[in-house]
């Protein structure tokens, strides 16, 4: 009898060694390099994100606006901080230093020209952001 209990206490030893009993490969969760900031914790950072879905400053009065022209390049308003710049469907945070969407090849680039009005790179989606709501005051 006590045999077949070591026995079988050996082959449960083997057969977990050889399957695992932890999460497999797919089932382990995101890294925080992976998985981007929610749009909670960009506004509560300060930073501007823009909707995927129109391309203008999340939560504005223009955000999602029916009346908005569409753009024939990229889907989202057109002449908004996003059009052209980021892709629909998507939303994106604004790099605070730079004014391009952070994380992208673009953001913090060495070799940007500066916009004279806001210092942020000249003609980024943020720069376009500062300007507007500069000339709108």
């Amino acid at each position: 009898m006590n045999m077949k209990w070591y026995a079988s206490l050996v082959a449960i030893f083997a057969l977990t060694l050889f399957v695992g009993c932890g999460p497999q490969a797919d089932d382990a969760p995101d890294t925080p390099e992976d998985t981007p900031a929610d749009d909670t914790t960009a506004a509560a950072d300060g930073a501007t994100i823009l909707c995927g879905g129109c391309g203008q400053v999340k939560g504005s009065a223009t955000c999602c606006a029916e009346d908005a022209a569409t753009c024939d390049g990229c889907g989202l308003a057109k002449g908004s901080p996003g059009c052209c710049a980021i892709t629909k469907g998507t939303n994106a945070t604004l790099c605070k230093g730079c004014g391009q969407v952070k994380g992208t090849d673009t953001c913090c680039a060495e070799d940007a020209t500066k916009c004279e009005k806001c210092g942020l790179a000249k003609d980024s989606p943020g720069c376009k952001t500062a300007c507007i709501i500069a000339a709108a005051n």
